[in-house]
């Protein structure tokens, strides 16, 4: 794959984000030769819990929505979207966040048209989410409502 493909794709996620209001994370951006080996490197969406900001606290705090690249079960390169809530599950379907995987087109760019579907289903609940219900879901268990 070319380097000029590789930087397309990454700009291409990188404007579509951006218009959303998403910002860029990590030490590197698109266009960077490290962008796609930097683990810190992708974009979060900062209106997560209503844009209510939180002290950090390692394996407590409520992630944000985010999205990047990474590499699949196969080594190939993939897109990947986390949705914001609690690290590692808490039981509770609401504030699951699995990373979801999508493999890139057969030109090797994302696939816009999925990405915006996806994200149009998780901004608006990454909006909603209130850090104080996920943090008493993180540790005292699934939400009532998900509790048999």
């Amino acid at each position: 794959m070319t380097a000029t493909l590789l930087i397309s794709r990454q700009l291409e996620v990188h404007d579509h984000v951006l218009a959303r209001g998403w910002r860029l994370d990590g030490d590197t951006g698109p266009a960077d030769v490290r962008f796609l080996d930097d683990a810190t490197a992708g974009w979060s969406y900062p209106a997560s819990f209503g844009g209510e900001r939180t002290n950090t606290v390692s394996d407590a705090t409520p992630v944000v929505l985010q999205c990047y690249f990474t590499f699949g079960d196969e080594g190939e390169v993939v897109f990947a979207v986390v949705p914001a809530g609690n690290l590692r599950g808490s039981g509770c379907a609401k504030h699951d966040t699995r990373e979801r995987q999508f493999p890139l087109t057969g030109d090797g760019r994302v696939d816009l048209v999925t990405l915006t579907a996806m994200l149009d289903e998780l901004e608006p609940r990454a909006r909603a989410h209130d850090v104080h219900a996920l943090v008493e879901c993180l540790y005292f268990g699934p939400c009532p409502a998900d509790r048999p």
